[in-house]
């Protein structure tokens, strides 16, 4: 296919900062930008790990990023905050010219000549929307992504037998991958968090009608949210600054008024999360209903939130915590909302769930929900609907009274119990979305590690309403400090550009995990703290500790010396350190210490490895030379 001249610039990973940065300097095109996601996804949606994440791709995106290409060329400036960046768009959302299904076999081939709101604002600040997501069928999922549009479920790209999240997981799948930089998510009761987490990204639900709905297919408009996923607390703050804002054509967003900072970006600040009182809330995942590596990277987040500068009440308790347990969405406000948008589409596609019912065009999964909803009475005649407003207006005010008390800023608590759920396995998940769903509070995901088999696990922070400058300002700290997010391995740079950025030389971020893992290991080192530094080797016969040295004098005689050594304070002084990365998984650490012994110097090699446990030492030699002239 033709390409714009432009030199290669890898787009795996790439930010809005770096895809900017290489417009200005001549290094990239948004026409070869947006090829380049195009062929990641012919690449890898259908074919290789098969992820199943896009419905359709825009065939105009090529030519939207020409037109953007010229103006830039013309003008010498960008045509908005997000010019040429590829935007992933969750099937829920009305993209003009673009078939909308929500997931649902019934509206194949319907295809709506007006933007929903959001996408009108993605399109004013000069990005390219590249594809439109699958999703759970009427965003009725939860954990996974399955509907009658696509066969089989959404995969999940770090592993591809595991769930990506729903409802919004394709939009997940596929940011993770790299087939977008940011994307659009929905979430009612979790659907931008649960994917946020299960596929390593930074996603945010909003405060409520903060991002207008309009044009947007819904399930409850009162807890209903449009909201930004990316793979960076940055560029989700810059998706935000975007699409927030008070939009005629949806009446609610008039509370946003007044509420919206200048730029969310103003708030990605390292120091963040200093001096903020953050409850750790243990009651929405308690030990015995949760899974200990989850419990465990949670615990490890606290501490790292705690390191660098946060105040941790744990745990914050909310005496009448039990008094408000998940309350699924009424199923009149179910109907109201899809009908609401059924009504506006063509003559031929259903007008009620009891027309799209008789149909038989739904998946079979959905069959027994849908069935019910179609026959749920209108809201106004639903006594559920008044005592569950009731009884999450009594929820709110206890769970602000609590915070008050304890002058709580924002809770924290992990995204699921668990971790992701295989494809098909619909038991219990653990999720906590439903917490913030009922308080109708922002709350926002960053990355917090992994388990199992490469399998993402996101930290979850809930504010009070409006909050989200304080939630960017946590999450962008935490990030910063920890950087948990990678690729995953399913989908690497293809041929070319993006081939040599998975090999590439010294990432700084990789520099940094490398930098933070040998940290930890000289601490331990430094205090012959051998258990320790044990948890620094992988744990396998065939890991080379000591090297020679461990051959030649056994590994008891070795710890026996250090010991004595460190007694007597006499321990090694390290004088130079050098790290050198090769792709995201693979580095070399060399050290040159001074020895007390004169006129030697002693030498360190290490081979370090990424696993899913994270970053393990399988080699390590010591030596000791004469100390050069």
């Amino acid at each position: 296919m033709d390409r714009d001249a432009a030199p290669a610039f890898s787009v795996v990973e790439a930010t809005i900062e770096e895809i900017h940065s290489a417009y200005r300097d001549g290094r990239a095109t948004a026409l070869g930008v947006t090829e380049a996601h195009l062929d990641r996804i012919a690449a890898y949606d259908r074919k290789g790990p098969a992820l199943g994440a896009i419905i359709v791709a825009n065939p105009r995106a090529r030519e939207d990023a020409a037109a953007l290409d010229a103006h830039f060329r013309k003008t010498g400036a960008m045509a908005g905050p997000l010019h040429g960046i590829p935007v992933l768009v969750k099937d829920n959302y009305d993209v003009a010219g673009l078939q909308t299904t929500a997931g649902s076999s019934a509206l194949v081939g319907w295809v709506p000549d007006r933007d929903s709101s959001a996408v009108r604002a993605l399109r004013a600040a000069g990005a390219v929307i590249l594809a439109k997501t699958t999703m759970s069928e009427w965003a009725r999922g939860g954990l996974d992504n399955i509907n009658s549009v696509l066969p089989g479920f959404a995969r999940n790209p770090y592993n591809t037998a595991y769930a990506t999240g729903g409802s919004s997981g394709g939009t997940g799948a596929g940011l993770a991958a790299s087939f977008g930089v940011v994307g659009l998510g929905s979430d009612t009761w979790g659907s931008i968090r649960n994917p946020s987490s299960n596929n390593a990204l930074v996603g945010l639900r909003p405060s409520w009608a903060l991002v207008s709905r309009a044009g947007m297919v819904g399930l409850y408009d009162a807890r209903d949210t449009a909201g930004p996923m990316a793979r960076s607390v940055a560029d989700l703050a810059a998706l935000l600054d975007v699409i927030a804002g008070v939009d005629g054509d949806d009446p609610a967003t008039s509370g946003a008024a007044g509420n919206i900072p200048p730029t969310y970006t103003a708030f990605l600040d390292k120091t963040g999360a200093r001096g903020k009182r953050l409850g750790v809330l243990r009651q929405a995942f308690p030990a015995d209903a949760s899974g200990a590596h989850v419990v465990g990277l949670l615990d490890r987040a606290i501490e790292d939130l705690r390191r660098i500068g946060a105040d941790i009440v744990d745990p914050f308790i909310v005496p009448e915590f039990d008094e408000f347990p998940a309350k699924p969405h009424p199923a009149s406000e179910v109907r109201a909302a899809l009908e609401r948008y059924l009504a506006k589409t063509a003559p031929r596609f259903p007008k009620s769930l009891a027309e799209l019912v008789s149909s038989g065009k739904f998946h079979p999964l959905h069959e027994v929900g849908l069935q019910a909803t179609a026959v749920a009475p209108s809201p106004q005649d639903d006594p559920t609907v008044r005592q569950l407003e009731a009884e999450e207006t009594r929820m709110r005010q206890a769970y602000l009274a609590a915070m008050d008390r304890e002058r709580i800023d924002a809770l924290i608590l992990p995204v699921a119990t668990l971790p992701p759920k295989l494809n098909g396995d619909r038991t219990a998940a653990g999720s906590t979305t439903w917490i913030a769903s009922g308080l109708h509070w922002p709350a926002a995901v960053v990355p917090m590690g992994y388990t199992g088999e490469d399998l993402p696990s996101g930290l979850q922070i809930v504010g009070r309403p409006w909050s989200e400058p304080l939630l960017i300002a946590i999450a962008y700290a935490y990030e910063q400090s920890t950087r948990h997010r990678k690729p995953p391995a399913t989908t690497p740079g293809l041929e070319g550009a993006g081939a040599a950025a998975q090999y590439r030389i010294n990432d700084p971020d990789i520099v940094r995990e490398i930098e933070r893992a040998f940290a930890g290991y000289n601490r331990a080192l430094g205090a012959n703290d051998v258990e320790a530094l044990n948890g620094y080797f992988f744990d396998s016969p065939s890991t080379v500790r000591y090297g020679n040295a461990e051959n030649l004098y056994g590994y008891a005689a070795i710890k026996a010396y250090r010991a004595s050594v460190v007694a007597s304070g006499a321990a090694p002084r390290r004088e130079r350190t050098v790290i050198t990365t090769f792709g995201r998984d693979f580095a070399t650490v060399a050290t040159l210490t001074r020895l007390a012994r004169p006129g030697k110097v002693g030498r360190t090699m290490q081979s370090w490895v990424r696993f899913p446990q994270g970053w393990r030492i399988v080699a390590a030699h010591v030596s000791t030379i004469d100390d050069p002239p």
